[in-house]
């Protein structure tokens, strides 16, 4: 099959930024990021490419509505149209080989540079155009509006090439004549007044801020200290009532306490006398009792004495009568 191959024909790989292009018998073939077989002498191949091209568009003493000649710099990137895109901006897998064809009728077999200076020629035939539609002003202070007229203005001629625009940007505006640069002085002046009259506003607001702050702290600061006037005496009146019921409550508890005391001292007395009484009672008690007994000692005492007296006389007696009967 190898021989087969090197006989026939070729395989031709095409890489992702570029399309190869494919003509003869058999029609038209566009591939890319892929590989084609191409028949020798009855095929041709040739490649497109697909990357990116920065160009620089400079317009210079380009006339303004207004007859002012600028000179306007912007740079833009543009590639060829190979993918179709989906609705919300972004691209999908299928190729726009209708705009491949198309770039490829324009373009095919040309390099890099005669393509680059094509576009260029449109793009600034475009910007020269649309400068012709504004004053100087309206371009100094808008640039993204300038950038985005150029770009819908541009956008059919490029389609229409088989390429899309994908940025634009203005990068400078100037002029020769000293129109711009009066203009910026003219801006810049007219920046600084406003900054003047607005930081003189901002500042009068400020002042205005900070007295109505300050009355405003001043108000809230004399009724905070009202109020902590009224809360010192209704706590000074509470602190007194306080005093007062402990007062009464003390002198009530030193009254039960005293009456209790006195009471307690009362019995205490009572008892004592009581006692005192029951001492008395006892100690008479007991001298009745030991003068009874000494009355009863003395009795017996006196008939002992009598007995014995009375024994000594019979004695004395019978004595006596022995006595007599003896003699």
């Amino acid at each position: 099959s190898s021989d087969l191959t090197n006989t026939m024909g070729n395989v031709v790989n095409a890489l992702p930024n570029e399309a190869a292009v494919v003509s003869g018998p058999r029609g038209t073939r566009i591939v890319v990021g892929g590989c084609t077989f191409v028949i020798f002498i009855l095929e041709h191949c040739k490649r497109l490419s697909l990357e990116l091209m920065t160009l620089e568009v400079r317009s210079v003493e380009a006339e303004t509505v207004r007859g002012v000649r600028v000179t306007v710099t912007g740079v833009c990137q543009i590639k060829v149209h190979a993918f179709h895109e989906s609705e919300d901006g972004g691209q999908n897998e299928g190729l726009d080989k209708g705009s491949i064809t198309i770039a490829a009728q324009h373009f095919l077999g040309k390099n890099v540079n005669n393509i680059q200076q094509s576009i260029l020629h449109t793009m600034e035939g475009h910007q020269r155009q649309i400068l012709g539609t504004l004053t100087v002003e309206e371009l100094y202070k808008d640039r993204a509006a300038f950038s985005e007229r150029v770009r819908e203005h541009v956008f059919e001629d490029l389609r229409a090439m088989g390429f899309k625009l994908v940025s634009y940007t203005v990068t400078s505006i100037g002029d020769s004549g000293g129109y711009m640069e009066a203009l910026g002085a003219s801006q810049t002046a007219l920046v600084k007044r406003e900054a003047a009259e607005g930081t003189a506003k901002n500042e009068s607001e400020a002042r205005k801020k900070t007295m109505a702050f300050q009355a405003e702290a001043d108000i809230s600061t004399a009724n905070a200290q009202r109020e902590a006037h009224v809360s010192v005496n209704a706590q000074k009146e509470a602190e007194a009532q306080a005093d007062r019921d402990l007062n009464l409550k003390r002198a009530t508890y030193e009254k039960e306490v005293n009456t209790a005391k006195a009471i307690a001292e009362a019995a205490y007395s009572i008892e004592g006398a009581k006692q005192n009484q029951a001492v008395v009672r006892e100690t008479t008690q007991q001298q009745v009792e030991k003068s009874s007994v000494m009355v009863t000692v003395a009795e017996r005492e006196a008939e002992r004495v009598q007995k014995q007296m009375e024994g000594e006389s019979l004695a004395v007696l019978i004595e006596q009568r022995n006595k007599a009967e003896a003699a």
